[in-house]
């Protein structure tokens, strides 16, 4: 009890730092509590040496603001590079300390991002001495009075439930389904009444995340709160490298990447294309390789045919073949129609790279390959929605600037670019217009050429644009 007040007393005095001296005075208070409570007298000494060894923590204002909320269930929509995922790690670090013997969670879309973004930032941020035991394999750290920090994947949602959980922060909570959190994170926090805290980059409006920031302000309970922060507000990022963003990527995808907008994903796919991007200039220019995006197995089997002249794509041409076509009658028309001498780079699906062609034996990139082209492609699959963004910043990015040209012929590709819509309430292009052949080829050429996205088969663990 006298080591609690006297860590009161000395955090009135002054820590050295506004932030460090909240932790020992809520800390110091808690140990008070718990011991009141019946908690026993070890853990609650043991949270007031921890307070004792805290290290001061800055955070930006933006960020300080959702930290200094009381409100149980907090909802944070910021832009890229905010700082989100730092701020997790203080809200899990202080919730182990106030609240002793306790249980929380740190929840990303995949094992894999959690590992990636949190666990080395957690790791720095709790000074060895608070750690009791830390298991690397299972992502968890257990602290010295007695509460655990978890770090969890939520790709299988249902290995989460049967816990009980004092507080959890869900990371990019957009891209989790909504079982994780109806169905087995609210659950866990019952008995407790613990808190949680959603951080997400926006995805659209279809999905079940904007549902819950539109709930926010309608709640009568009063335990929710919102706030909505771009990168520029988060301090963490230039003015500069915001602008040289807007040159990386479309209008829709830049708003909500960088301002946090929810951007409605209806309607046209193809939001950049406009009569401005169809231009007699788009013609072949010889010496240059011949460049060609692929949809394999498709009726029709579809190419896209062009030219890199500087930092502009030229579409001069399209092939559309039908009645069952195979990949070796695709490249067969493509040296029909430039010869055998022409250099062609393929960009092709990169599901071609594994899938047997029939009556064959040997994949698709491989008949490419053995056609003489050279085959650009990574070995697993693009997002599609990085192929979509890919498409409309080729066609005109946040800046205004155009830097794909299409010839007029290419008439079933100016279709799709014209007529693709999503499907309702999927965010995912309608496939069932019959149109979508043409956009895809489209899609994987400028992808490739632009390398306005990274695979997570080249080392990322997130398929979003910055």
């Amino acid at each position: 009890m006298r080591s609690s007040f006297a860590c009161v007393v000395r955090a009135v005095r002054g820590s050295g730092s506004n932030l460090s001296t909240f932790f020992w005075i809520i800390t110091a208070c808690r140990a008070l509590w718990n011991v009141v409570r019946g908690v026993g007298v070890e853990k609650a000494c043991n949270v007031i040496g921890m307070s004792q060894k805290l290290q001061p923590v800055s955070l930006r204002w933006a960020q300080g603001q959702v930290y200094s909320s009381e409100k149980r269930f907090r909802v944070l929509v910021a832009g890229r590079r905010f700082g989100k995922s730092y701020l997790s790690c203080v809200e899990l670090v202080h919730g182990a300390i106030e609240r002793p013997g306790e249980t929380f969670f740190y929840c990303a879309p995949t094992y894999r991002m959690a590992k990636d973004i949190a666990w080395r930032a957690l790791k720095k941020l709790v000074p060895k001495v608070w750690i009791h035991s830390k298991n690397e394999t299972d992502l968890r750290i257990e602290l010295i009075n007695g509460s655990t920090i978890e770090l969890k994947g939520t790709e299988n949602a249902m290995a989460l439930r049967g816990r009980s959980l004092s507080g959890v922060v869900l990371d990019e909570a957009a891209f989790m389904d909504a079982e994780v959190w109806f169905e087995v994170i609210r659950p866990a926090l019952a008995d407790k009444e613990g808190w949680a805290l959603f951080i997400s980059t926006p995805d659209g409006t279809a999905s079940w995340f904007y549902d819950l920031w539109c709930y926010v302000p309608e709640d009568e309970t009063g335990e929710w709160q919102r706030w909505s922060y771009t990168t520029i507000e988060g301090g963490n990022v230039s003015k500069h490298e915001v602008e040289a963003a807007r040159a990386q990527l479309d209008n829709r995808t830049f708003r909500q990447e960088f301002e946090a907008s929810f951007e409605n994903l209806t309607g046209l796919v193809a939001i950049s294309f406009s009569d401005e991007n169809i231009s007699q200039e788009a013609k072949d220019i010889s010496i240059q390789p011949l460049l060609l995006g692929v949809d394999f197995n498709v009726d029709p089997m579809s190419g896209i045919c062009a030219v890199k002249n500087g930092e502009t794509l030229y579409v001069f041409d399209e092939i559309m073949l039908t009645g069952g076509a195979t990949t070796w009658d695709f490249a067969e028309e493509v040296t029909r129609r430039y010869g055998v001498d022409r250099r062609v780079i393929a960009c092709p699906d990169p599901t071609g790279g594994a899938r047997k062609t029939s009556g064959v034996g040997v994949t698709d990139h491989a008949i490419l390959r053995r056609s003489g082209f050279t085959v650009q492609s990574p070995r697993s699959p693009w997002k599609i929605r990085d192929k979509i963004t890919a498409v409309n910043t080729g066609l005109m990015d946040a800046s205004g600037a155009r830097r794909v040209k299409i010839h007029p012929r290419c008439k079933e590709l100016i279709k799709s670019l014209r007529t693709l819509t999503y499907a309702p309430g999927t965010g995912l292009p309608n496939k069932n217009l019959g149109v979508d052949h043409a956009f895809d080829a489209f899609g994987y050429l400028v992808l490739q050429q632009f390398n306005l996205a990274k695979p997570e088969a080249m080392g990322t663990t997130t398929y979003r644009l910055y």
